[in-house]
């Protein structure tokens, strides 16, 4: 038996409207989650999240699934704010979130890479093109963009970039760089606003202290292959050469 009314089709057409007549007024949606194991509380996270975030018209948010939110904004500003100034984190656990196209599913929205600021330490001299720092950027993740504060400066003592991390994949801490005169370099990494990670494994979304494989191999935290220095210590910027 075939339901052919299932084959018709519906276009909207023209300005949406409410059911009392006003149009619909227009938001800025992101979903995320939480790199956490534990149960997040909804009330407690909405209250934190826009303590922290001030949005200027607000912010809704709602549970779609178990640890899956919809955070509804009504300023673009605020969207906007949220996802270039992140990551962001509740209870030390990494908020991984996406804006909402229109037409997708928000529970379709993949959720397994974070935008972050890594900071890149000891490039020599001549190898700090923008090509060269896109390189980079996509050996640890998928390259977003540089900082463009200090275009044109000779060199300086770390570049950042921006760069969308995997979750689903450790954190480098180093790059091995071939120079053009056939010596090798180290090229070292920080990442700016990191949050609960392992310094066990170097996996973001735990810590060495709820880590099986840690515990079991029996060593000293200070014998760990990772640790804080991975955390960038400061926000302000790399300084040019000659700079005070």
């Amino acid at each position: 038996m075939v339901l052919e009314n299932e084959e018709e089709a519906f276009e909207p057409a023209g300005v949406v409207a409410t059911s009392d007549g006003d149009a619909v007024v227009e938001t800025w949606p992101l979903v995320g989650r939480f790199l956490a194991a534990k149960l997040v509380k909804l009330e407690y996270m909405r209250q934190v999240m826009a303590f922290v975030w001030k949005p200027v018209k607000g912010v809704q948010v709602t549970e779609l699934q178990s640890n899956i939110f919809m955070f509804v904004f009504f300023h673009a500003s605020d969207m906007h704010y949220v996802i270039d100034e992140g990551p962001w984190s509740f209870k030390n656990c990494m908020l991984v979130c996406r804006s909402v196209k229109d037409g997708v599913l928000p529970v379709n929205v993949p959720l397994d890479s974070v935008d972050m600021w890594v900071q890149l330490h000891d490039l020599p001299f001549g190898y700090t093109s923008e090509a060269i720092l896109e390189h980079i950027g996509n050996y640890l993740g998928t390259y977003v963009k540089g900082d463009d504060r200090f275009t044109g400066a000779p060199w300086l003592n770390f570049y950042r970039i921006r760069v969308s991390m995997p979750v689903h994949r450790p954190i480098k801490h180093q790059m091995k760089l071939l120079k053009r005169d056939k010596m090798w370099c180290w090229v070292s990494f920080k990442y700016e606003r990191l949050h609960g990670f392992c310094f066990f494994c170097s996996m973001m979304g735990h810590t060495y202290k709820f880590y099986l494989k840690a515990k079991e191999v029996g060593v000293l935290v200070e014998q760990y292959p990772f640790g804080a220095d991975l955390r960038a210590g400061t926000r302000r910027g790399p300084r040019a050469i000659g700079e005070n």
